[in-house]
Order: structure tokens, then C-alpha cells, then sequence
């Protein structure tokens, strides 16, 4: 199976397949035999090809405390494909950094606040929305700048309408 390991921003994916007593781990350069002796509650001995250590070990929500030679290290394990799959989402939330405003129900924009070019903070209202005689603020989900407004006051719109974008 293969993981990825995050320690800092540093990123190592390994290869781990089960054998005769223990696991073989690949980085792709080097191989190791990995061999667990013994286990005493957070404390384990470990025997790396031909070297034995003593490793704590101690589980903090998704990250893992590894302490090897009195030095401690944090680190982060994900099986590698979900660990691509966040830095896809990661990489995609970069590039598409706009935010669309959509109506929320039908109604009619009773008054338009900002315009493109304007600036926004997160919950800042964007346009008012008459609806069943309530008026409701359209605010933006996100703070930066209005780069589109496609509403205008007086004019109808339906559910999931584009009203603006911000960027």
C-alpha cells in the first residue's frame, strides 16, 4: 500500500507491503526491513534492516508524535492517493478563487450595494432580495473584490440565479 508522509512541508510517499515478520518500506531510492519486536504501551523496539531503536510513539488526531533518539517529530500519514486528492482540491481552490453569489430563492433585487471593482469582506451584504415581502441581505461568502455583478434592482430573479462574483 502506498502513504504519504507529511513532516513539515516536507512530503516523503512510501511503498509498505507486508513480509515474513514485519514489512518491507520503499521510498523508490532505498529499501528498508522493518520489523516490530515489542510493544510496552506508547514505547516500541524496532528493527530496521540490521539496526534495533526504541520509538515512541503516540497517535494526535491525524498527525503522529514519533520520538526517536530523544527528538521528537510530527508527522502526518495518509494513504497516497487521499493524500493526492487533497492536494488537488488544494492545487483547484487556488486557482478558483472566485466565489458566486447565488440567489438563494427566487425573489426581486430591490437594491444592488456594490458594484465590480468594489471591495468586500466575508458577510458583508452584496444586494438586498425582496421575497414573500421580507427583505433579505445577499451577502458574500468570502472578503475580496467584486469582479461581476449581474443583478440589477428591479429585475427578477429565480433560485440558484448568478448575482455576483467575488474574487
Amino acid at each position: 500500500m502506498r502513504f504519504a508522509l507529511r513532516h513539515g512541508a516536507e512530503r516523503i510517499e512510501l511503498e509498505v507491503e507486508e513480509e515474513a515478520g514485519g514489512y518491507r518500506v520503499s521510498d523508490g531510492k532505498r529499501t528498508w526491513h522493518v520489523r516490530i519486536e515489542e510493544r510496552r504501551g506508547a514505547v516500541r523496539t524496532v528493527q530496521v534492516d540490521d539496526a534495533r531503536h526504541r520509538v515512541g510513539v503516540m497517535r494526535k488526531g491525524e498527525a503522529w508524535d514519533i520520538v526517536l533518539e530523544g527528538i521528537n517529530h510530527e508527522f502526518i500519514a495518509r494513504e497516497a492517493r487521499f493524500e493526492k486528492l487533497l492536494e488537488l482540491q488544494k492545487d483547484r481552490a487556488a486557482v478558483s478563487a472566485k466565489a458566486e453569489i447565488r440567489a438563494p430563492i427566487p425573489g426581486l433585487v430591490t437594491n444592488v450595494l456594490k458594484k465590480a471593482g468594489d471591495t468586500v469582506a466575508e458577510g458583508e451584504p452584496v444586494l438586498i432580495l425582496s421575497a414573500m415581502k421580507l427583505e433579505n441581505e445577499i451577502r458574500s461568502p468570502r472578503g475580496g473584490r467584486v469582479i461581476e455583478v449581474r443583478a440589477k434592482a428591479g429585475a427578477a430573479v429565480e433560485k440558484g440565479e448568478m448575482l455576483a462574483i467575488v474574487e
